[in-house]
């Protein structure tokens, strides 16, 4: 009888155990799926506002405007592909988000209107600002949600 007491326990704890262990599994692989999610995004979005910056800065350039009319065209191409790049990789409801979005988008109107326009500098940097804080919200949300196993 008791060794039967024994075997019961046994199995009662290695069933508790097993369950324990898969969902520990589970909760690890999701944690690290999303983890590595944000980390591309975060990438991502850091190398879509500097090449933005850096196409801006071009187009700016008073010497850029006397250069080719073609590469001027291709500049302004890539420049209005990564205005929706950026645009789609934020979150339409986050304050912080729209405000990067609010920057990106002044700084066309700027740039589409008078590419001489003195404040446009002034804004790349309050954009490259912008995108560090939040930037740096986002990777300390990741290394928090990593380190407590949950999505926040």
């Amino acid at each position: 009888m008791i060794a039967l007491l024994a075997i019961g326990a046994t199995f009662t704890v290695a069933l508790a155990n097993l369950i324990y262990a898969i969902r520990n599994n589970r909760k690890t692989a999701f944690v690290n799926t999303v983890t590595a999610s944000r980390l591309k995004w975060i990438d991502s979005l850091r190398d879509k506002v500097s090449t933005f910056i850096a196409v801006t800065a071009r187009l700016i350039d008073p010497a850029m405007a006397s250069s080719e009319p073609q590469s001027v065209n291709m500049l302004l191409r890539e420049r209005d592909t990564l205005v929706h790049q950026i645009v789609l990789h934020l979150n339409p409801n986050d304050p912080e988000d729209q405000a990067i979005q609010r920057f990106v988008e002044k700084v066309v109107a700027l740039t589409s209107a008078d590419s001489s326009n003195p404040t446009i500098p002034g804004l790349l940097v309050d954009l490259r600002n912008a995108t560090q804080v939040y930037l740096k919200k986002e990777w300390t949300r990741v290394k928090r949600e990593s380190k407590l196993g949950e999505q926040r």
